[in-house]
């Protein structure tokens, strides 16, 4: 119910401003009430208004000021004022006062007429945008935190020092050094970096894509320790773009890699699991496919990290309008695919 709550605010609001006009004013710039039909007048007045209103409020600052572009905020919100300005004057003057009109003003007036009007109209949008911006926002910041609290409250339960932990993985990591197990040293440095990655590097709000990259690659070859050399299990992971100036929320992608191989991974047949990262320009295309078996042999009784049903939570506040998720059975394959707008 909550969600229609704005809308209807929306339409009554109009509605009534639309009447209030038609029925208590005598004139709309060349408009008189006793010439022609003065009700389509005001409706076009009213929808060319609409359109700077929710084309500022609800596409223009949304799309810029979330990605910190105020210049092209400025530029894209004063090219649409003027455009649409000089739209509504040229058909008001061309084409509605010679049918609806006997007064004869000038282009110029026309249009500094419309220009005041749209100009409330568009402060007033910019208001009504970055106040629920930064309501949005407040109320990011407090889902986050209520987030991370959680994490850390569960962590301390856990009653389990990171340090400690550490410390056992390092001893172990001596101890195959020592004994000329160079595999199981080197599965248990992984460890400890995907240890160090989800205590450390995750309490920013951005890492770079560098660095969760290297953390999905850490958790593959550790996963595939745990692969006997006679199973067919084939892991391929395909990075193109450039990742280094890139940023994106931490552990966005790995539960994707979690979810293939829980339900991808099959001892007694050939499993496939095919990973490509692509960057181009300012979007992150992200595809995982896996083939779908039954027995699930990877993760089938371990936790499947924030889990996809959580991931999309996750997107909806983190990158709202800002990405697509999408999920499909295909030929024998299960395919994940995330487009993503950054910064």
């Amino acid at each position: 119910m909550k969600k229609f709550i704005e809308p209807i605010i929306h339409i009554f609001l109009w509605t009534i401003g639309y009447f209030l006009i038609l029925n208590y004013t005598s004139t709309i710039g060349d408009f008189k009430k006793d010439q022609g039909p003065y009700w389509v007048a005001i409706g076009f007045g009213t929808i060319i208004n609409q359109i700077i209103f929710y084309g500022t409020a609800f596409y223009l600052v949304p799309k810029f000021l979330r990605l910190k572009k105020i210049k092209s905020l400025v530029i894209s919100v004063l090219g649409g004022f003027i455009f649409i300005n000089f739209l509504e004057s040229s058909i008001d003057f061309n084409y509605l006062a010679s049918f609806f009109s006997s007064e004869n003003e000038s282009y110029t007036v026309v249009l500094t007429y419309n220009a005041i009007i749209s100009f409330f109209i568009l402060l007033v949008a910019l208001s009504y945008s970055l106040i629920k911006y930064w309501i949005q926002n407040e109320k990011l910041k407090r889902v986050l935190l209520e987030e991370k609290l959680s994490t850390e409250m569960a962590f301390l339960k856990s009653k389990i020092n990171p340090h400690f932990l550490f410390n056992i993985l390092n001893s172990f990591y001596a101890k195959s050094l020592k004994h000329n197990v160079p595999e199981l040293a080197d599965g248990i440095a992984k460890l400890a970096e995907l240890m160090r990655y989800m205590v450390y590097e995750t309490n920013s709000d951005k890492v770079s894509l560098e660095k969760e990259i290297h953390h999905l690659k850490n958790f593959i070859q550790v996963y595939q320790l745990r692969i006997a050399e006679e199973d067919h299990v084939f892991i391929n992971f395909i990075v193109k773009g450039n990742v280094n100036a890139v940023k994106i929320s931490p552990m966005l992608l790995i539960p994707f890699v979690e979810n293939a191989i829980k339900h991808g991974i099959d001892p007694k047949a050939k499993s496939l699991i095919d990973i490509s990262l692509k960057v181009t320009q300012s979007k992150l295309n992200f595809k995982v496919s896996n083939t779908i078996r039954q027995g699930a042999y990877g993760l089938a009784d371990e936790s499947s990290g924030f889990g996809l049903d959580n991931l999309k939570k996750r997107l909806s506040i983190l990158y709202p309008n800002a990405y697509t998720l999408e999920t499909k059975e295909e030929k024998g394959y299960f395919i994940s695919l995330l487009n993503l707008q950054i910064d």
